[in-house]
């Protein structure tokens, strides 16, 4: 061991850290889960504690696990989150629906897009039409709304086109690779896509339309997708760079009731030992404190845990806008989650099955939103926040 790493090391057993805790990420395969291998494989070898990675199999689970106590961290996008705040999808059981979580730290902001083969006559979202092939996986909820979206922007129904149901992640790239289906919401950065690249067609990606070509349209695809922000991609396969898509903050999360001690010292630590971890893995340079400023000044989608801001205040980052969002965003959390347990409770009383497929716990759900804040959803009300 060199001298700068022992003194690394025995730096960061100063801290009184736990014996392990568990980091929820998404499937084996995806850039999110090498992430979560390579700063945490760092963490485990320079500290006395452990970080175990828990690849959970679909976005309901990681929520799950992380408001049950399986997971101590677990990484969700704004997307994920909205959609889990209206207990949409698989999000409506009483383990996995509406939670007071915070971001403790940004992980990565992820292109989303629209892949398609590099020999398909499908190259934008103009060409997709009554008959289109559409890969669909109901394994995790941003990824329905990516179908959704996409079907909203052309003003179709689901029964306009094909959807071919597949069970996971992976499967929604390869079919398209296969020949199955015609289009795909996935992601640039993904492991997944890099194999895909490599087959003998290659791939493309569909453009995300500038607002000003067709608002009305734009309108209702970001009436389905408010958690993202178009830019230009700079990160992934070389087929989508310079492509306008939608990012995604993807964040890690913590239980707003989380040790606040520990979540300042974890920030802290991957800031001061960020060159230690992020040349591990293609995209681990972007889990870093910039990453994460840019998510405040472009508007925070979620609410920040108090051990981040503490530390934040201590770097100086921290203003009094940043104060003022963060206030609201936390209000709009607590108000959802009491409601969702009142909710519950409610549901529990009148013997109704909650569950995804209860269609009477869902119109019970919805009263209960719509009579305490209208037909928004969760995103619309984040994105109305001034």
């Amino acid at each position: 061991m060199s001298l700068g790493l022992a003194a690394a090391v025995a730096a960061a057993q100063d801290h009184e850290w736990p014996d392990y805790f568990t980091v929820v990420t998404p499937i084996v395969g995806t850039a999110n889960h090498s992430l979560g291998v390579a700063w945490t494989s760092e963490f485990s070898a320079q500290t006395a504690s452990r970080a175990r990675v828990l690849p959970a199999p679909n976005g309901y689970a990681r929520a799950e696990w992380l408001a049950t106590g399986e997971g101590d961290i677990s990484m969700l996008q704004a997307s994920d989150y909205f959609d889990q705040m209206d207990a949409k999808e698989g999000f409506a059981t009483a383990q996995a629906g509406p939670a007071d979580t915070r971001v403790a730290v940004m992980n990565m902001i992820t292109p989303w897009g629209y892949m398609v083969r590099g020999d398909s006559e499908i190259e934008s979202f103009k060409d997709i039409g009554p008959g289109t092939r559409i890969a669909y996986s109901p394994s995790s909820s941003f990824l329905v709304s990516g179908v959704n979206a996409l079907l909203a922007y052309r003003g179709l129904g689901r029964d306009d086109v094909e959807l071919i149901e597949v069970g996971n992640y992976g499967a929604n790239t390869r079919i398209v690779v296969e020949g199955r289906a015609d289009v795909a919401f996935t992601s640039p950065l993904s492991g997944t896509s890099y194999e895909a690249e490599a087959n003998p067609s290659g791939l493309r990606w569909l453009p995300l339309p500038p607002k000003d070509a067709d608002p009305e349209a734009f309108a209702r695809y970001r009436a389905i997708q408010p958690g993202y922000v178009p830019a230009e991609v700079s990160s992934g396969v070389p087929s989508a760079m310079g492509l306008n898509m939608d990012h995604a903050f993807q964040a890690n999360h913590v239980r707003a009731d989380a040790d606040p001690e520990f979540v300042y010292k974890l920030t802290k630590w991957l800031d001061e030992h960020y060159e230690d971890f992020k040349d591990d893995f293609t995209h681990a340079p972007m889990m870093s404190m910039a990453s994460l400023e840019t998510f405040l000044k472009v508007g925070a989608l979620q609410p920040l845990h108090a051990g981040a801001i503490r530390y934040l205040k201590e770097k100086g980052v921290w203003t009094d806008t940043f104060q003022a969002r963060q206030d609201k965003l936390v209000e709009l959390a607590q108000t959802r989650v009491a409601l969702w347990q009142q909710t519950l409770d409610e549901a529990k009383e009148k013997g109704i099955d909650i569950s995804p497929d209860s269609a009477e716990f869902a119109e019970l759900w919805k009263a209960k939103r719509e009579a305490a804040g209208g037909k928004l959803s969760y995103g619309e009300m984040v994105l109305a926040i001034e």
